[in-house]
């Protein structure tokens, strides 16, 4: 693999060209996992096709969350004052996009690596706070109107899936959303020939993120069947749309809104 200094080099004249086509920052951290993930990907030959796909899809993912929150939280965001927390957000792919989306009045991002938080505070200027290996242990000061966690929960186990389920829904406001998506039924072709367990979900240890715990953050499946159960559990929560396969062609996409517990 190429080292960072090549990289920078190889890469310039991409990252600049697409800062000035979608209006964010052009640095990306030598260690961001998900372009280093591009730029071993087959389908993108060259180190320049890996990097423009970088800042094509972070702006793609960007712009479904906006629809997404003009079409949930339609009077904030018609007044521009919507507050969103970015779980998992890494080194800032898709946040760098969510910077210029007008109906937001606050974006904080939350990751778990104390480099990406880094990066994101002092190269794209966001608010960011290092997340917990555990769960419980992550306490927010604060609730957002959207809580956005984009394929976290393709990587939880079955021990931690639910508990972070509550624990990002407690950031949530009343009448906010939380927005997720999982592997679903569409993904299964990425997991072999792995059954899926009669409860409806799928773990390996595995990721492309190698400096974590496999165990701890692998590759799941969870069917739409498991997560209602595990939302069932989770009180003052209502499923308002499930979408089959929406991000990237197979990840399914849940939105829950936060209603008053009974």
């Amino acid at each position: 693999m190429r080292d960072a200094v090549d990289l920078e080099v190889e890469t310039k004249k991409v990252r600049e060209d697409a800062a000035r086509e979608f209006g964010v920052a052009p640095e990306i951290h030598a260690d961001d996992m998900l372009w280093r993930f591009l730029l071993h990907h087959p389908a993108y030959p060259t180190a320049e096709a890996a990097t423009r796909h970088y800042f094509a899809n972070g702006a793609e993912s960007a712009r479904k969350l906006e629809m997404i929150i003009d079409e949930h939280l339609p009077v904030l965001a018609s007044s521009h004052r919507v507050s969103l927390l970015e779980f998992a957000s890494g080194y800032g792919m898709v946040t760098r996009h969510l910077a210029n989306v007008p109906s937001l009045a606050k974006l904080v991002a939350c990751d778990i690596h104390p480099e990406a938080v880094e990066f994101i505070h002092d190269r794209l200027r966001q608010p960011a706070l290092v997340s917990r290996h555990v769960p419980e242990e992550l306490i927010f000061d604060e609730s957002f109107d959207v809580v956005f966690a984009l394929s976290f929960f393709s990587h939880m186990p079955e021990a931690s899936f639910a508990r972070w389920l509550s624990t990002l829904f407690s950031a949530v406001r009343l009448g906010g959303v939380m927005v997720f998506t999982t592997h679903g039924l569409i993904s299964k072709a990425l997991f072999g020939d792995l059954a899926i367990g009669e409860n409806g979900f799928l773990f390996k240890p595995s990721s492309e993120q190698a400096d974590l715990d496999p165990t701890e953050y692998g590759s799941s499946l969870a069917t739409p069947a498991y997560v209602a159960s595990q939302l069932a559990r989770l009180p003052g929560s209502s499923l308002a749309e499930f979408r089959r396969g929406y991000w990237w062609q197979h990840q399914d996409l849940y939105i829950v809104t936060r209603v008053a517990s009974t």
